[in-house]
């Protein structure tokens, strides 16, 4: 089974019309750049929109990140803490509210499926990463002391 393009899930948070995302796409082509970015600029949609398709598409199949295009958001962390990290080869990349979207390696995903959500008491989304980018992100964002975790 395959996942919705982030403009179908994008639709069914916000009214697209065709029109709409005819010029998204126009938009796009040229600049490389994102559905969700583009949809952002054009002022058709929040940001919390596009979390909110973005967290659908997630929901359907498991998506493959690069950890150096897609960065890491420092306020993901604090929901984190570092030792809860490291013991699940996991880097948390967002988070909105009670959900988190967390990086993890294909070997580290069934554990991290199976705790990580109580553990934290978020509600998580997992991508997978190569577990040498997660490891060196681990050591680059959490060089500090130890994150407390959000209330």
């Amino acid at each position: 089974m395959g996942r919705d393009r982030f403009g179908t899930c994008l639709g069914r948070v916000i009214e697209l019309s065709d029109h709409d995302v005819s010029e998204i796409l126009e938009e796009q082509g040229p600049t490389g750049r994102r559905f969700g970015e583009v949809a952002l600029q054009l002022r058709m949609c929040r940001p919390e929109d596009v979390w909110a398709a973005w967290w659908h598409q997630l929901g359907q199949a498991l998506e493959v990140v690069d950890l150096n295009a897609t960065g890491v958001d420092a306020q993901a962390l604090a929901h984190v803490p570092r030792l809860v990290a490291e013991e699940f080869g996991a880097i948390p990349l967002r988070a909105f509210g009670n959900q988190l979207v967390i990086a993890v390696g294909a070997e580290s995903l069934p554990l991290a499926q199976s705790h990580l959500s109580e553990r934290l008491s978020k509600q998580i989304r997992f991508v997978l990463a190569s577990e040498d980018q997660i490891r060196d992100a681990g050591k680059r964002y959490y060089a500090t002391p130890e994150r407390a975790v959000l209330p």
